[in-house]
């Protein structure tokens, strides 16, 4: 007789798919350090927001960021107040219109670093000087990674977010001693397109007071 045509009663057996472990802190940070030690420069639109714990306060701030390795970074802020600030092979240059006023001053070694930007200019690694822990956050799907500092520091940590395939930094938060947040969020982003030396030039009228605390 054939083979019956009849439903099987038994139960079929099932297998399910473990879905792939998430990638460690450590992990995560080796790719982005990686990663942008094959960058030479670097253009993004940022929208900075500053919340002060203790008054409730909250500011916003835009702006445009041009970088190009060694040691090149240009914070151009548009509003709600002009300013713009340039850091250049140790010197830091501050451009302020409506004080009439630029500062110049060497760069010490915290000037970069509390916005977990000091890897983005070559400088340090990542890995040897933060602990690091996998982060998430409701309506996130970036990768997040807090990184607590292995020293002396003004800040009690950095919270860096990434695109999840390219680990593309998307957002820096610093969070002080004082629990006083400043994140950075990049978008727009453009790599190795090159950058003209002109771009970290600083044009002021001539009647601009020049404080030099070099």
């Amino acid at each position: 007789m054939g083979a019956s045509l009849l439903p099987r009663t038994g139960t079929a057996e099932t297998s399910t798919v473990e879905p792939p472990s998430p990638a460690s802190a450590e992990s995560v940070l080796g790719s982005l350090q990686s990663r942008y030690e094959h960058i030479t420069d670097l253009r993004a639109n940022f929208v900075q927001e500053a919340h002060l714990a203790s008054l409730g306060k909250r500011d916003v701030s835009r702006g445009r960021l041009v970088m190009q390795r060694p040691g090149r970074m240009r914070w151009e802020y548009l509003a709600p107040e002009a300013r713009v600030i340039v850091l250049e092979r140790g010197i830091l240059r501050v451009y302020t219109p409506s004080e009439s006023q630029l500062q110049i001053a060497t760069a010490t070694g915290g000037t970069v670093s509390p916005t977990a930007l000091g890897f983005l200019l070559g400088e340090g690694d990542l890995r040897t000087e933060f602990t690091s822990e996998r982060i998430e956050a409701e309506g996130r799907d970036e990768i997040g990674v807090r990184l607590r500092p292995r020293g002396d520091a003004a800040f009690e940590h950095i919270e860096v977010w990434l695109e999840p395939n390219s680990h593309q930094l998307r957002e820096s938060v610093v969070v002080d001693v004082f629990g006083n947040r400043t994140s950075l969020r990049f978008t727009e982003i453009t790599e190795n397109t090159g950058v003209d030396d002109d771009a970290f030039g600083i044009r002021v009228p001539e009647d601009t007071e020049v404080i030099d605390l070099r």
